[in-house]
């Protein structure tokens, strides 16, 4: 007779195990202790077997059933029950950790090595901000052209065309990656931009010219902006350099004595050491902080944290503080120092290099490893004496 869900619920524990049958070499074991499992017998090359289907009631009679029947399914097309049945397990594991979130994590870790700590983070925030709460939890196998669309088009209806197509592009590769891996055959990016906006015209960052320098920096000079990032600003101005570079400028990194500083390859785009000699106006600037900051990791710091870097912004906050917003970026510095010294006749490998640039010609570029350090340091303390010229000019 068989089993009914009355019978299996009133079952009580005895002295001694035992069971109670269904049908089909199903039963209920019940055990001293009061707990109940589902048990399958049946034969397997000649010899008795039996498998475990969990505990009651979690697994109810109905589904005791149901695994019953799939083991015999098994039997039937002559495959072992315990093996299929750690096979499905090992395979909803699998599954399970095949979510968008944990391959973009894994692409990321693989990228790391060949990727700057500034592009690093950019990558990050951009997914953790746009795109992982849409579809992280997703099966990768799962996510659809439609899908991609969708999270795409919600971007741009915010206004954020720029970063809609750059979060198409890094889906993209994390997509292609996980193709690469064996985990999907297609990826749901390719050809999307037939559907989506594409980013405006590339603007060059503004800047003001030459003749106009006496006046920008006066005005940065008497801004009501604080000591610190006046002074990053202009350590900027001096060396050419990146407002990220100055940002995360540390004091490890700067030798005073030798008027040079070098930005490990770690924090750098392109992966190799930066050497930037310092005119004597920027060691004199340095010096300054040292009663500040020198006894922190960075040199210009943030006022809320003194651990942490100065903030993100700070060398735009200066420029929209002195109302230069549209007319004057702090990369236009960097363009600034380039037109006026390639003018002057300098090597403009020394000019580039001085500016952190790969050279356009891949391959002279992966050879040619000249720093040019010392014919550098004659051509900035030249670009620091034009610039302190012109403020004491204003």
């Amino acid at each position: 007779m068989a089993l009914t869900d009355t019978a299996a619920r009133q079952a009580k524990p005895k002295e001694k195990p035992y069971t109670v049958p269904d049908a089909l070499g199903l039963s209920l074991y019940v055990a001293p202790n009061g707990i109940k499992s589902w048990h399958f017998r049946f034969t397997w090359l000649a010899k008795q077997a039996r498998i475990s289907f969990g505990t009651y009631p979690d697994t109810g009679l109905k589904e005791a059933r149901a695994r019953r029947d799939e083991a015999r399914e098994d039997i039937a097309n002559g495959i072992d029950p315990r093996t299929s049945r750690k096979e499905k397990k090992a395979g909803l594991v699998e599954a399970n950790s095949r979510t968008f979130r944990r391959v973009y994590d894994e692409w990321l870790e693989f990228r790391k090595s060949s990727i700057s700590a500034g592009t690093y983070r950019i990558i990050s925030n951009l997914m953790k901000l746009d795109v992982l709460p849409v579809i992280g939890s997703r099966q990768i196998d799962s996510i659809k052209r439609a899908d991609v669309i969708s999270l795409i088009r919600g971007i741009e209806k915010r206004g954020s065309v720029v970063t809609a197509v750059k979060a198409r592009q890094r889906m993209g590769q994390v997509f292609s990656y996980a193709i690469a891996t064996g985990l999907i055959e297609h990826n749901p990016t390719a050809e999307m931009h037939a559907v989506t906006q594409k980013a405006g015209p590339y603007k060059a960052f503004p800047f003001l010219p030459f003749s106009e320098l006496p006046k920008t920096l006066a005005t940065l000079r008497d801004s009501v902006a604080g000591h610190q990032v006046k002074a990053a600003i202009m350590l900027m101005i001096y060396t050419a350099s990146r407002p990220g570079m100055v940002r995360f400028a540390e004091w490890s990194e700067i030798d005073l004595e030798t008027a040079t500083w070098i930005t490990p390859a770690a924090k750098m785009k392109k992966r190799r050491d930066h050497a930037v000699p310092l005119p004597t106006q920027a060691v004199e600037l340095l010096k300054g902080m040292l009663s500040l900051t020198g006894g922190l990791r960075y040199v210009f710091t943030s006022r809320s944290d003194p651990t942490r870097p100065v903030g993100t912004n700070y060398a735009n906050g200066v420029i929209d503080m002195c109302g230069l917003r549209g007319k004057q970026s702090p990369h236009g510095f960097r363009h600034l120092f380039s037109t006026e010294m390639n003018h002057r006749g300098y090597n403009s490998d020394w000019i580039e290099r001085q500016l952190a640039h790969a050279d356009d010609n891949i391959i002279r570029d992966v050879y040619n490893h000249a720093n040019y350090l010392e014919q550098r340091r004659g051509m900035m303390q030249e670009w620091a004496d034009i610039i302190t010229l012109e403020d004491k000019g204003a």
